[in-house]
């Protein structure tokens, strides 16, 4: 099954990738997400997050988990790509979304996007689903004419818990936190009642291969 890859990295000197700041590391991630593109025959993103600049996304697609994890993390380009990364970046964490990359819907051509962890007990993921499904239109028509897209995280960390990550296009940050204030959040927003917690960032696109 194909699958959608979510990685977030950071930057030890905790600045920002940019070709000012720090050209060697943002050459050394071109030529790691160039050679992961090249192995995975997907499309790879970097992003840049709002909040903190010192935090780095990469976004791209598999085949399946086993193409990625067994395959690609331990062959010598990658191995030589996350040598050469070892003092300047951590890897945070890393995970598989169920959500296809050759039909997803991810709004890549927003200035902004909103990247939503939203975390589920086990027992609430059908509820969940089903009021996501049932409001889902309310974020659409707010956030038009950018598409939205997620799916569940397939690599769960803890028994009984899951996680949906949704991906939403925005013009600004802003135009976002004024949705919360919108008559349609008051529907979209009953998907709280199944939730234990929500982390939500915003990134700008930096590179891709």
């Amino acid at each position: 099954m194909a699958v959608t890859e979510l990685a977030l990295l950071h930057l030890k000197n905790n600045d920002a990738i940019t070709a000012a700041s720090n050209s060697a590391v943002l050459s050394k991630l071109r030529t790691a997400i160039a050679a992961q593109a090249s192995h995975a025959k997907y499309p790879v993103y970097l992003f840049s997050q709002v909040e903190d600049l010192s935090y780095i996304y990469i976004l791209g697609g598999w085949s399946s988990i086993a193409a990625h994890v067994n395959d690609w993390i331990p062959s010598a380009s990658n191995q030589e790509a996350m040598a050469s990364l070892a003092d300047a970046v951590d890897v945070v964490w890393l995970q598989h979304l169920e959500l296809d990359p050759k039909t997803a819907k991810i709004p890549l051509d927003a200035p902004i996007i909103a990247i939503g962890r939203y975390f589920i007990s086990n027992s609430n993921k059908v509820g969940y689903e089903k009021t996501f499904s049932e409001t889902r239109q309310h974020l659409e028509a707010y956030s038009a004419p950018r598409s939205l897209d997620g799916g569940w995280r397939l690599d769960i960390e803890e028994a009984g818990k899951e996680e949906f990550v949704l991906f939403s296009g925005w013009t600004a940050v802003e135009d976002h936190f004024k949705f919360a204030e919108s008559e349609g959040f008051k529907e979209f927003g009953r998907i709280k009642d199944f939730m234990e917690g929500a982390e939500i960032k915003h990134v700008t696109l930096c590179e891709s291969a």
